[in-house]
């Protein structure tokens, strides 16, 4: 429910004021024990209120959040296996250590993956081998690269 305009007073208030001129609100709710939807709106539409649907999220509005997505970190590793991870960070100061923890904890789970296909149970992931090169990028652009 929304109010209807910006003059009408809270809710609040109005059940305060028909408690003080005798005939409260809830007294008119609990005359009736269940009240059809046409007379709870009408109700509710007495005390100075409107009912209506909540407004949906723009289309435009899902649009921008989809086209929010951070820097990616490429990363290699020693054994030729390269990550490409999504990474939140800001342009001005890219999170050179969040991105190689995504990108080793990819490695792990690719590892895992792979092992779980050949055998049961798994076994405790390796632990990855040393990173040979890192560079953020984003839409095709360098933004900054680690030998």
């Amino acid at each position: 429910m929304r109010k209807r305009k910006m003059d009408t007073p809270p809710l609040l208030a109005l059940i305060k004021t028909s408690e003080a001129s005798g005939t409260p609100i809830s007294e008119q709710l609990t005359h009736e024990l269940h009240p059809t939807l046409s007379e709870a709106i009408r109700i509710v539409t007495a005390a100075g209120l409107q009912v209506g649907k909540p407004k949906k999220q723009s289309m435009q509005r899902v649009r921008n959040l989809k086209d929010r997505v951070g820097p990616t970190f490429v990363c290699q590793f020693a054994d030729g296996v390269t990550t490409r991870m999504s990474v939140f960070t800001s342009l001005d100061r890219l999170d050179w250590d969040r991105g190689m923890r995504l990108s080793q904890a990819a490695y792990q789970s690719r590892w895992r993956t792979r092992e779980h296909k050949q055998r049961w149970p798994l076994s405790v992931a390796p632990v990855p081998p040393t990173i040979v090169s890192a560079r953020f990028e984003q839409d095709g652009k360098v933004l900054g690269t680690r030998p």
